[in-house]
């Protein structure tokens, strides 16, 4: 026998989850794929934010890698943490005008490792972030992208 029928009985809360109803097979596969699509939408997002900030602060360690004696002397130089950081976020200094996450990012940095900072390997980083970017963005506004 090439064919087998059996019975199943596909009740479930449907909607607004309050009222259980009952699905045909096609109807319960289309409301998976809708969630399925919700959800892969909710985590692109969720990625994309992420991303975004990351290619933030690889931006700032950037700036703070091509002004490097500027910003050791801008730290050392500070009475405290706050002075530093206002300085690197001092919107009259054209050179820097860091925002304050990628400025904190700059002070977390011990002394040696700005000077030791590898400047393709975060351009690379860079590179990649905007790739990714990019891809996230694309699932976002591409609904064929998603299916």
């Amino acid at each position: 026998s090439l064919q087998t029928t059996f019975s199943g009985n596909f009740l479930a809360l449907f909607g607004s989850g309050t009222v259980p109803r009952r699905f045909t097979l096609r109807e319960a596969l289309e409301c998976f794929l809708d969630f399925r699509f919700t959800t892969i939408r909710n985590k692109c997002v969720f990625q994309l934010d992420k991303v975004e900030n990351r290619a933030h602060i690889v931006e700032g360690l950037l700036i703070a890698l091509e002004y490097a004696d500027e910003v050791i002397e801008i730290v050392r130089n500070a009475p405290d943490m706050g002075a530093a950081r206002a300085a690197l976020m001092d919107e009259e200094n054209s050179k820097f005008c860091l925002s304050s996450t990628q400025a904190d990012a700059v002070l977390k940095l011990q002394l040696g490792q700005l000077t030791r900072l590898n400047g393709n390997k975060l351009t690379d980083e860079k590179n990649t972030l905007s790739e990714s970017q990019a891809n996230l963005q694309n699932l976002l506004t591409n609904d064929a992208a998603v299916r």
